[in-house]
C-alpha cells in the first residue's frame, strides 16, 4: 500500500526547491493510452494497487505535463505504446524533465509493449515494461515493486 502523505519535492540539488516546480505524489497515477479500452483497463488495474488514477490521450497528456502548473504531478505514469506514442515521443522528454527535477526520480514510468517489439526502452526513461496481453496478474505486481521501492 502506498504511504497517502509521501510526496517528493523537486530541488535544485542544493535543497531549494525549484520555482515553478511541482509535488511528486506516488498515491496519484496517470494512464496515458490512445485506446479507450486500454485506458480504462490499465485504470481499473492501477486503481487496485490503491491509486488515484487520471486517464487520458496522449495529445492532452502531452499539453498538461509540458505546462507549468503548482498543481500536484503524478508519482506513477503508465504509457501504452502503439502507433501513437512511440518511445522517441516528446512525451518522454516531459517525463524525463520531471524526473530530473525529482530527488526520488518521481515519476516511475511504466510501459505497456506490443509483443512484437524488440527495442529496449532506454533505462532512463522506463523503469519497467509490460508487454501485451495486459492483465491484473502481469501489471499490478510491477506497480506495486516499483512503489515500494520509491518508499524504501
Amino acid at each position: 500500500m502506498v504511504d497517502r502523505h509521501a510526496t517528493d519535492w523537486p530541488c535544485d540539488g542544493k535543497g531549494a526547491g525549484v520555482a515553478g516546480s511541482c509535488v511528486a505524489d506516488p498515491a496519484q497515477a496517470l494512464v496515458i493510452a490512445a485506446s479507450p479500452i486500454n485506458r480504462i483497463v490499465l485504470t481499473r488495474i492501477a486503481q487496485r494497487a490503491y491509486l488515484k488514477v487520471q486517464a487520458m490521450e496522449p495529445v492532452e497528456a502531452r499539453r498538461i505535463l509540458s505546462a507549468v502548473s503548482p498543481l500536484s504531478r503524478p508519482g506513477l505514469v503508465i504509457v501504452d505504446i502503439d502507433a501513437q506514442v512511440q518511445m522517441s515521443d516528446d512525451l518522454f522528454l516531459h517525463l524525463e524533465q520531471h524526473r530530473n527535477a525529482s530527488p526520488r526520480r518521481l515519476p516511475i514510468v511504466i510501459t505497456i509493449i506490443p509483443s512484437r517489439l524488440d527495442a529496449s526502452p532506454t533505462v532512463e526513461h522506463v523503469d519497467a515494461r509490460v508487454v501485451r496481453p495486459v492483465t491484473p496478474e502481469t501489471l499490478q505486481p510491477v506497480i506495486q515493486r516499483l512503489l515500494t521501492a520509491v518508499q524504501a
